[in-house]
């Protein structure tokens, strides 16, 4: 029975005796997402049930269990709300949400590229979740845009959502051995394809792959799939200069500097980032060279010279990855 099936299979079942289980609304490698109502208050509900695969596997229901901690221990508007985690007898382990109205970015970007004002207000509104959740010692390590939520609040103000925490990184915890890989090729980082330990920075690449993206139209590596896309992560995606020429120079630095493939090239945190990209709209003008020592790399400046010995041996270890097959997950995962 395909997957689709096996979970509406459920529908109109109920869990624990207070939920029950309304429409599939979306199936991810944990499990499926379902709206749902609390048969007593009569709330909607939106309900991720476990895969009987995750529930099978110690490690995999520990990442389940951690995905509603995690997001519970963050005090975020932009954090999905996190009612409950239960176990029912029957069917196993399901985290109760907030439900949401509105459309994932990935809706948004079929549309086509955003104004710049657009971008900078979404991406920007990302940072401050990003700054939020970097400060409870948590990394999510895979934003990408069905991660992240346009949602509808009771007044009509559109919140950023940030959603799926279920492989976020939690200080203390050793969920991930060294060496595995776990993300989205098209939004990770080389340090992450490569399976070194990862900061916050890593979270700053992605968004400021969703930002290329919301700039663009267009998905970071088009055309490339699967393993395919780490190969090309140390040389990074056709420079967003050369698609949008006119967005501002500032703006454009910006997007640069989130995905420098050098960790240390990239911004320290997203304050620090969501501070440079909202200033960007207002001073259009790049900031100079010499203004800060983590400025970016000059833009003419050619794409080659630019391969330092580190990139080099990424890059090898990257291929090296690949070729030895080791235990990617790979999304894949398209924009028009």
């Amino acid at each position: 029975m395909p997957r689709e099936d096996e979970a509406a299979a459920l529908l109109g079942a109920t869990l624990s005796g207070r939920y029950r289980l309304d429409e599939v609304l979306g199936e991810g490698g944990m499990g499926a997402v379902y709206a749902g109502t609390h048969l007593k208050l009569g709330r909607k509900v939106a309900i991720k049930l476990i895969k009987p695969s995750v529930a099978g596997d110690e490690n995999g229901l520990e990442r389940f269990f951690q995905e509603a901690q995690a997001a519970a221990s963050v005090e975020s508007e932009g954090v999905v709300d996190v009612m409950d985690l239960e176990v029912d007898a029957e069917r196993g382990a399901y985290i109760v949400m907030e439900r949401l109205q509105g459309e994932p970015l990935t809706t948004r970007l079929r549309r086509g590229k955003m104004r710049p004002e657009e971008a900078v207000r979404i991406i920007g509104e990302l940072l401050d979740v990003l700054h939020a959740v970097h400060s409870h010692d948590i990394i999510h390590r895979d934003l990408k845009p069905p991660n992240v939520f346009l949602h509808r609040d009771e007044k009509g103000t559109e919140v950023v959502k940030v959603l799926d925490f279920g492989i976020a990184k939690v200080a203390q915890r050793h969920l991930t051995l060294t060496g595995e890989i776990v993300g989205t090729p098209r939004f990770m980082p080389p340090e992450q394809a490569c399976g070194e330990e990862l900061d916050q920075r890593t979270d700053l690449y992605a968004a400021g792959m969703l930002l290329y993206c919301c700039l663009s139209g267009k998905a970071p590596f088009a055309g490339v799939q699967g393993p395919k896309v780490i190969t090309l992560l140390v040389r990074g995606p056709t420079p967003l200069r050369e698609l949008e020429p006119d967005l501002p120079p500032a703006l454009l630095a910006v997007v640069d500097k989130a995905i420098a493939p050098e960790r240390e090239k990239r911004f320290a945190s997203a304050a620090a980032m969501a501070a440079a990209l909202r200033a960007s709209l207002v001073d259009p003008a790049p900031p100079a060279a010499t203004a800060a020592p983590d400025a970016p790399p000059e833009p003419d400046e050619p794409r080659e010279r630019r391969r330092t010995p580190m990139t080099l041996l990424m890059v090898a270890l990257i291929v090296l990855a690949v070729v030895l097959g080791v235990g990617l997950t790979v999304f894949r995962h398209s924009l028009p």
